[in-house]
């Protein structure tokens, strides 16, 4: 478990600063992405029962960071 954890957060951070950087379609391509990541994490969190832990929190409010980055048309 500890291992999808740390990919996952490597890919919200990457995505994340993708996010501050995107333009036009690649911004909607990266709302999916983000779509998935915040998925990921809501079920990752679900199995060990660790949707209070602050790593989690702290991805959580990067995932939110990422759709702000998206722009004003992507649901936060």
């Amino acid at each position: 478990m500890a291992i999808l954890i740390n990919r996952l957060e490597s890919e919200i951070d990457n995505t994340l600063e993708m996010s501050a950087i995107c333009r036009g379609e690649w911004c909607r391509a990266l709302e999916s992405k983000v779509d998935d990541l915040r998925g990921e994490l809501s079920e990752a969190s679900r199995m060990e029962a660790m949707s209070d832990s602050p790593r989690v929190v702290k991805m959580s409010e990067k995932i939110r960071k990422a759709y702000r980055n998206l722009g004003p048309d992507i649901h936060v």
